[in-house]
């Protein structure tokens, strides 16, 4: 299977040296069959965030964040970026990207259909909370 970067090439090339790490997630990708209507998202680590600001802007992208929303999560080091239906959530904490990328996998396997489901998965991986 490609990776993350790979697959994103088709919207944006952002330069090696930005990032540590790139991982299609959301139910574009953990929904069998996938969801074709919604936001394509990546979760991206980078230790250059002011520089990966600056190239994301130029290209267009506006911080924003719907993924915020979506997961009910708490807007704590990482941030979101948009451009049509691109949605890029950056981080600076690589434990935080490798935990976003587990829950993106279990939910894959699990083939969580339910946004409600997803969303629990995600805050008991983030946070260590179990909402409910």
């Amino acid at each position: 299977t490609l990776c993350g970067a790979d697959m994103l090439i088709k919207y944006i090339n952002i330069p090696q040296d930005l990032w540590g790490g790139i991982y299609q997630t959301g139910s574009s990708v953990i929904c069998n069959p996938p969801v074709t209507d919604t936001d394509i998202d990546y979760v991206i680590y980078t230790n250059k965030e002011d520089k990966l600001d600056t190239f994301l802007k130029s290209k267009g992208y506006t911080k924003s964040c719907a993924e915020e929303e979506e997961y009910d999560l708490d807007n704590e080091g990482f941030s979101c970026y948009r451009l049509n239906n691109i949605n890029l959530i950056i981080t600076t904490d690589r434990e935080w990207y490798l935990k976003w990328v587990l829950a993106t996998k279990v939910a894959r396997k699990l083939n969580l259909k339910v946004k409600a489901d997803r969303v629990m998965l995600f805050k008991a991986i983030l946070y260590g909370e179990a909402p409910f």
